[in-house]
């Protein structure tokens, strides 16, 4: 008999944890799982297991649903995550078999529950491939880490650039958001003040700082940061304008942070050339198709806080 395909119960919360640890190795706690997909300014969240007749929990796919921009309209963005399969279960491609029926599923209740939505995630290369093969996902980034060299040369107009951290104030983080998302070609999720304090402010486990970037004192972008357990900082979000070398502001990020320590720590972002780091193997961003590829808009460019990971 084949699996069941249903919507998780509430109360099947820490059962789905324990799943989460067998296929991936590290804990997610009930506390974490809920925030993930129950709060923040989102428009949805879509849980999908299968169930063995016996009642024993074979596989999950998850999707959290966010408002979001592209050429000045409105689009739902869907990201795929925490798509597992117990190893019993695992191997067969069928349609019949659990993994394309969660992925089926899934396609269909987003099909029904939003207007053309934009379904993403994030996959190592043999997961990736797996769902490529099947035609789930079709890639839009290979996301390594690229790190910020400091330039000895003189720049003139990195000097006009100052970052500095703030406490979070959301009327201000909605005013840069309205300046940037004026010319996004990109489909990307709303960073509104609502979003990024649900996103960084209040993750349950992992804690951010906001920077503010000014030039000649006005206020023009952000960063949102977070020390890994490496020592390095990895730039996880970032509200930068296009015409701007990121460099430039890396370099007075780099400035603000060695005012309070005695060297700069390594730093890194998606959106820097990887360098070396090309022999490192990528996360694949990914679309996950909903009834047809959104190949009439560039790529999205995706940052380490679009994944659920960073």
């Amino acid at each position: 008999m084949s699996p069941a395909i249903v919507e998780l119960d509430a109360n099947d919360i820490p059962e789905v944890c324990e799943l989460f640890q067998k296929v991936f190795g590290h804990a997610i706690s009930p506390e974490l799982w809920r925030w993930k997909y129950t709060q923040g300014p989102r428009l949805g969240s879509i849980n999908l297991v299968a169930r063995a007749a016996t009642g024993q929990l074979l596989g999950h796919v998850g999707a959290s649903i966010f408002p979001g921009t592209v050429q000045r309209a409105a689009l739902s963005m869907a990201q795929v995550c925490d798509v597992m399969v117990r190893s019993s279960a695992r191997g067969g491609l069928a349609a019949s078999d659990v993994y394309p029926r969660l992925i089926k599923t899934l396609q269909g209740t987003l099909a029904a529950r939003f207007v053309s939505p934009y379904a993403y995630g994030f996959a190592g290369v043999r997961p990736y491939k797996l769902g490529s093969r099947l035609g789930f996902y079709r890639e839009l980034q290979q996301c390594r880490p690229g790190y910020f060299v400091q330039s000895g040369a003189a720049d003139w107009g990195r000097a006009l650039w100052r970052a500095r951290e703030i406490e979070w104030n959301f009327p201000r983080l909605d005013r840069i958001w309205a300046r940037y998302k004026a010319q996004l070609t990109r489909p990307t999720v709303s960073r509104t003040g609502a979003y990024l304090g649900w996103r960084y402010l209040t993750h349950p486990t992992n804690s951010y700082r906001l920077w503010l970037l000014t030039h000649l004192s006005r206020d023009r972008g952000l960063f949102i940061t977070r020390t890994m357990p490496n020592g390095e900082i990895c730039i996880i979000d970032a509200l930068i304008p296009d015409f701007v070398n990121p460099s430039r502001l890396i370099a007075a990020l780099d400035v603000a942070l060695t005012t309070s320590a005695t060297e700069s720590p390594p730093i890194f972002a998606w959106f820097l050339p990887p360098g070396h780091n090309q022999l490192v193997e990528p996360v694949i961003g990914s679309e996950v198709r909903v009834n047809h590829w959104h190949t009439r808009y560039p790529n999205p460019r995706f940052q380490p806080g679009d994944t659920d990971v960073y």
